[in-house]
């Protein structure tokens, strides 16, 4: 039995608005600001929108006269509360010290979206993609696929 015409467009239109929301916001620019691009994407924010509200809900950001866009994982939690992102923080006893090639084939679910730091570097996972400021990448092309996950990865819950 096919499926009706409408039904297939339907999909087709939720895959495609679910690809465009795991895109580079339009004020994309490469540089020191992971953290804050990777809150900006789940958001659906533009990046400098997303740079001035951690200057403002960020105090030790707030201090800092050439702020550059450098994050910690408690910043970037409090402005994600502060949007109105839902997302949970997973076990890390499932993830510390594992990379983040073996978090995208063992552990991801690929229904969700990710924000995973490694090292000093934040990045979004989704299925086998990941989204940083060079752009969206399979797992094995990404150049930090080895880098180790030591800081809790939060899963966006979408609505």
């Amino acid at each position: 039995m096919t499926k009706p015409l409408g039904d297939i467009l339907a999909e087709c239109i939720k895959d495609w608005d679910e690809e465009e929301q795991f895109a580079l916001p339009k004020d994309a620019k490469r540089g020191n600001h992971c953290g804050v691009q990777a809150v900006a994407v789940v958001a659906q924010k533009l990046l400098g929108e997303t740079m001035e509200i951690f200057k403002v809900q960020c105090s030790r950001i707030k201090k800092k006269k050439r702020w550059a866009g450098g994050t910690t994982h408690p910043e970037r939690v409090k402005v994600l509360k502060f949007l109105g992102v839902k997302f949970k923080e997973l076990n890390t006893s499932y993830t510390n010290g594992v990379t983040l090639q073996r978090f995208v084939k063992e552990i991801a679910n690929p229904n969700f979206t990710y924000i995973v730091t490694t090292t000093s570097h934040v990045q979004l996972v989704k299925g086998s993609k990941i989204l940083d400021q060079q752009g969206k990448v399979e797992i094995s092309d990404f150049w930090g696929r080895r880098k180790k996950i030591y800081k809790p990865v939060l899963q966006v819950i979408k609505e």
